[in-house]
């Protein structure tokens, strides 16, 4: 015996259910035992077919529900008439339909009833596929969103091209920049006792005529407690976080949305703030806008930025070796003493005469990696300022999406700087770290009592909200008013359950 199955799709009075009111098979098919994973189930195709012949029944029902006690002109009472139909598309996720809806028209008057799609609910597209695409839009180019779309829907469809995708996640990150705007008077959380606030910048390459780069903040805010682990050698992860970015000339909307995020962590002013920043004036600044709402504030130079400048620096062998051990002091929060070897290692590099190459020294890292989230550790070494590269996992990492590597030849030697440039290097950052001193810390105690002291510790706020998406490919450019709305929208997704409040208001709003 060959068996077979049948799908239908019936209509029935709820007061009455086994009172069918119509009926209709969506899909026949015979049952087959499976011979491999390629025919064990329906099928993607089938599915995408059951998929559009049940909305064609649902949407078809629906759309003459829209007629029914509709019998008097809204505007002069009088009775409306049939006055001919008229052809309309929707789009949901998966299917297109063609609806035919009937028209309706007032004598008197001249009333004429809404009777397209777009006019009875102000677009043609479903809530769900404006989520899809404003989700891809904001995580993928908008073109991988394409794609992505025509790998599921086995097709391509206009609704769901580049310029469409781009349209709905802009519109969309517009209004969820509007509703942004208002949340402060309405935030309420339960009180935390200990906030951590997180405040990058990235330069993103723009348009504007005459300039080759904008630089674009995010803020990230969460409860200590929040940082969850992942497994060894693997980077943490933030059960509950709120983030903010901006890309305006001005620090008002980063500052606004960095409040709003701490306020919805639990900001009161009894709470104390550990602020991590990469030394920036425009960063610092974020942080100062919080310190008045806030019972206390802890300002630290992120020890993720520190290291990532040493490692950074390319210089001679020798003089390399004296700026690690000026990061052991560093790691120890010596800053007078820091600051005192770096102008010592100002004045060695003014004597010291230079080969034209040098070899990379061992455990110094060369190579920097793109994603800004791997990093080298230095191995231990000891020297008469104390053992270096004893600390941390975290102590002698660095990355850098904006730094070269260095070039190398066949032998394994770089090209050395010379003694004024390395002068120059060691100056630049010498006034880096004297310009932060006050927000160096004792890092080491940091780490050995479980408190916050880098970034690193968990999700990088700039490669989460940023780079991933406005630097994956180098030939991205952007515009101030294209951008913004996306990192709007990016800030709503990366921020835990941000989005998921805000994803209908911001659909049934956008233009």
């Amino acid at each position: 015996m060959t068996q077979r199955y049948r799908i239908i799709f019936q209509t029935y009075d709820d007061n009455a259910p086994n009172a069918i009111l119509t009926q209709e098979a969506l899909l026949e098919d015979s049952l087959n035992p499976p011979t491999s994973c390629l025919d064990f189930s329906m099928g993607l195709e089938k599915q995408l077919a059951l998929i559009q012949k049940a909305q064609d029944c649902v949407v078809d029902k629906k759309v003459k529900l829209l007629q029914e006690g509709k019998n008097n002109c809204p505007k002069c009472q009088k009775k409306l008439h049939k006055f001919g139909t008229r052809q309309s598309i929707f789009h949901d996720v998966f299917t297109d339909h063609k609806l035919t809806i009937q028209r309706l028209k007032c004598k008197g008057c001249g009333y004429d009833a809404p009777a397209t799609v777009k006019t009875i609910i102000n677009t043609t597209q479903s809530g769900d596929l404006k989520k899809i695409q404003a989700t891809l839009g904001a995580t993928h180019t908008y073109r991988e969103g394409e794609k992505i779309f025509e790998l599921f829907s086995m097709r391509s469809r206009r609704i769901n091209n580049h310029d469409r995708i781009k349209h709905v996640t802009e519109s969309i990150g517009a209004v969820i920049e509007k509703i942004g705007e208002t949340e402060k008077d309405v935030t309420v959380a339960d009180a935390a006792m200990e906030l951590v606030l997180n405040v990058d910048g990235g330069h993103i390459n723009t348009v504007e005529p005459g300039k080759r780069s904008m630089e674009a903040m995010a803020s990230v805010v969460y409860r200590p407690e929040a940082i969850c682990s992942n497994g060894k050698d693997t980077r943490n992860y933030l059960s509950s976080k709120s983030c903010a970015a901006s890309v305006n000339d001005d620090n008002q909307q980063i500052i606004s949305g960095t409040i709003i995020a701490a306020l919805k962590q639990g900001l009161t002013d009894k709470t104390h703030v550990t602020a991590l920043c990469d030394g920036a004036a425009n960063c610092w600044n974020v942080v100062e806008a919080v310190r008045p709402l806030c019972g206390d504030m802890t300002c630290i130079l992120d020890w993720f930025h520190v290291a990532m400048k040493i490692e950074n620096i390319s210089l001679p062998k020798k003089l390399k070796q004296k700026l690690m051990r000026i990061k052991w002091h560093l790691w120890r929060g010596n800053v007078d003493n820091a600051l005192t070897r770096l102008e010592q290692l100002i004045e060695s590099s003014k004597d010291q005469k230079h080969s034209t190459r040098t070899a990379i020294p061992a455990g110094d890292s060369c190579a920097v990696f793109p994603d800004g989230s791997n990093a080298i550790a230095d191995p231990p070494r000891e020297c008469d300022d104390g053992p270096l590269g004893e600390e941390s996992p975290t102590e002698g990492k660095t990355a850098s999406n904006s730094t070269k590597k260095l070039d190398v030849d066949p032998s394994g030697s770089v090209v050395s700087a010379s003694a004024g440039i390395a002068g120059t290097r060691i100056k630049k950052f010498s006034k880096y770290i004297s310009k932060n001193r006050d927000k160096i810390v004792n890092y080491k105690e940091r780490e050995k009592s479980g408190l916050v002291f880098t970034s690193q510790l968990a999700e990088s706020t700039v490669e989460s909200l940023i780079n991933r998406r406005c630097k994956g490919q180098q030939h991205m450019r952007w515009s101030r008013e294209g951008l913004s709305p996306l990192l709007q929208l990016r800030a709503a997704i990366n921020s835990k359950d941000d989005w998921e409040s805000k994803w209908k208001m911001a659909i049934i709003n956008a233009a």
